[in-house]
């Protein structure tokens, strides 16, 4: 029998409240060709059990456990290299997808070969209300440096992170570091391989306020150090320009003139953007609290 085309990866931590709404919303995919793995990364909260009672009710779904907290990036790393779909994605434990998501995305893909990714419109939502959030992010050019390029230009809330994605783009990135922005450092290395196209017509659901509410909770789940969450653009700009200039390979065939070039001009889009953030947190605290009380 051929394997399932799909596979889709739920990473989860301590948030059994949340995770059957997640797996429900993958399984009941109009493309039915898929299987689904929940990587719980040592939950001690009952998430175990309830993995297995619904493992129980679908032959597609599986559970894979971790003993001990490997960390949220090296599990993501791994719910995205599982399987054997080849297409894969992941729905993180507290969102949701619609039920023609994968069908819809699956689509966009086969249809046009020269793209790596292919990802639902983000619905953010606040106490069940929809609210206008983050900025819809598509690219299309024919170099991987220009998508790298133009994506570091815009990136927000990074809903390609959450798109289906074609299995040979994902194995060809580096694993993922427990760094700030490592999601950022990795759909910029699925553009690189190839176009990111969105696709509006079908949604993932995600709550404001979630596992990633804020930089500060960022890099408290991730270990990384306080003070990166004072100077996240710069932090992330440090990132990015080593990543792309001499980390990852994906960016092995430029030149090495042209990688260090690309490198620099990505990483001074990042606080480039973001200076009035920047400036605040370099400031001597009597000027931030002068800021405040303005305010």
């Amino acid at each position: 029998m051929p394997g399932p085309l799909v596979t889709i990866g739920v990473p989860t931590h301590n948030r059994r409240a949340m995770l059957a709404r997640a797996v429900e919303s993958a399984l009941v995919q109009t493309h039915r060709e898929l299987e689904v793995i929940v990587f719980d990364n040592a939950s001690t909260d009952g998430t175990a059990e309830l993995a297995r009672e619904l493992c129980a009710r679908d032959e597609r779904l599986r559970y894979v456990r971790h003993e001990s907290n490997i960390g949220p990036e090296a599990n993501m790393d791994g719910a995205f290299r599982a399987g054997s779909g080849e297409y894969v994605m992941l729905v993180a434990d507290d969102d949701w997808i619609d039920p023609d998501y994968v069908e819809r995305c699956l689509a966009a893909l086969r249809e046009r070969p020269e793209l790596s990714v292919a990802a639902g419109r983000p619905r953010y939502l606040r106490d069940g209300a929809e609210v206008d959030y983050g900025a819809p992010i598509e690219l299309l050019q024919k170099s991987g440096a220009a998508r790298v390029r133009a994506y570091f230009a815009r990136v927000d809330d990074n809903a390609p992170f959450y798109g289906l994605a074609r299995r040979e783009a994902v194995l060809a990135q580096p694993p993922m570091r427990r760094v700030l922005g490592f999601d950022w450092l990795w759909v910029a290395g699925l553009a690189y391989c190839g176009g990111v196209a969105r696709v509006a017509d079908t949604a993932i659901s995600r709550e404001l306020g979630g596992a990633s509410q804020s930089t500060a909770q960022n890099v408290r789940t991730s270990g990384l150090p306080r003070r990166h969450a004072k100077v996240p653009h710069l932090v992330i700009a440090w990132q990015v320009l080593s990543e792309i200039g001499w980390r990852s390979p994906v960016y092995a065939p430029l030149s090495r003139r042209r990688r260090l070039g690309l490198a620099l001009r990505c990483a001074l889009s990042v606080p480039g953007r973001n200076l009035r953030h920047v400036a605040f947190h370099l400031a001597p605290a009597a000027v931030q609290r002068r800021w405040h009380a303005r305010r």
